[in-house]
């Protein structure tokens, strides 16, 4: 079965086998999409960027596609810029929904952003951009990596505007403490530069969003389920480690970040999980069709 073979389960599945072969596990009633022909896949253009304001601060956005379709926006990770991250999709998926992206406050050509602030506070500035740019709800939401935080946090405050989720390697609740716990914390040991990565995206001070980040997936500990919205999230199936992190912390950490995934599955009552065949953390420019087709999926649901 297309893009993956399709099984069903509740706990984890053993992290050595996901790595060898795609796979899905689903909670609902979602369909895996049919392997789509690259050569049938339309393209609409992409917009100039646009400055929409948001409490008195500048945010760049960009649009593709009929604003009369239905809306999508596009999330991405931290201090990762719109265009680098959607670049390889949006045309594709403005080709049949309204498709919008956005620099959040400390990246690209937005404002400075607070000190100090968390996933709900960036949901509650994603929330103003979206009225800004008079998206039509309910909203599919597409959001890369600690994007996925965002998403997830403004879905459970709004969970009557959102048409659906789908989360591109991002990772789940608790991973971050997990891999905290399991890598040492000496820079200069196996593992430490790992750490070191994660160390800056949890420091306000260290990351050019001023993401609190342990306050921030401290209150994501405690997201509530949002029903029956349709929720995909797609994984990588290579992964992506420092040299310096020996195979046996990288098998660890494999195993942590696949409960983070189920996390993500118990949000939802129509949650699929599927690990993307040939793709590392990138997902949207390692299998790109395969992001078209799953959004395309819960558009037309």
């Amino acid at each position: 079965m297309t893009p993956g073979e399709r099984f069903r389960g509740g706990g984890a599945a053993v992290a050595t086998a996901l790595l060898l072969s795609a796979c899905v596990v689903s909670n609902g009633t979602t369909e895996v999409p049919e392997d789509p022909e690259v050569s049938g896949v339309s393209v609409a253009p992409i917009d100039d960027p646009v400055a929409v304001e948001v409490d008195g601060k500048r945010i760049t956005t960009r649009c593709a596609g009929d604003p009369d379709d239905p809306s999508v926006m596009l999330v991405s990770g931290l201090g990762a810029p719109m265009d680098l991250t959607w670049d390889p999709v949006q045309g594709q998926i403005g080709a049949y929904a309204h498709a919008c992206a956005y620099d959040r406050l400390g990246v690209g050509a937005s404002g400075r952003p607070p000190r100090s602030h968390t996933f709900q506070d960036m949901a509650a500035q994603l929330d103003l951009v979206m009225q800004a740019l008079e998206l039509d709800p309910p909203v599919v939401l597409v959001a890369h990596a600690l994007g996925g935080m965002v998403a997830a946090a403004y879905a459970e405050e709004h969970t009557d505007d959102v048409a659906g989720l789908v989360l591109l390697d991002a990772a789940g609740p608790g991973y971050p403490e997990s891999l905290l716990q399991r890598l040492p914390g000496k820079s200069g040991s196996k593992g430490g530069a790992e750490r070191d990565l994660w160390e800056e995206l949890l420091d306000p001070s260290a990351n050019r969003e001023h993401l609190d980040g342990r306050s921030a997936f401290a209150e994501a500990e405690s997201f509530t389920p949002i029903g029956d919205v349709p929720l995909v999230a797609l994984t990588h199936s290579i992964p992506e480690h420092l040299d310096s992190t020996t195979p046996e912390q990288q098998a660890d950490l494999e195993s942590a970040w696949e409960a983070g995934q189920h996390r993500w599955l118990a949000l939802s009552s129509a949650s699929t999980l599927e690990r993307v065949d040939l793709a590392g953390h990138d997902i949207q420019q390692d299998a790109p069709l395969s992001v078209i087709e799953w959004v395309r999926a819960i558009v037309e649901r």
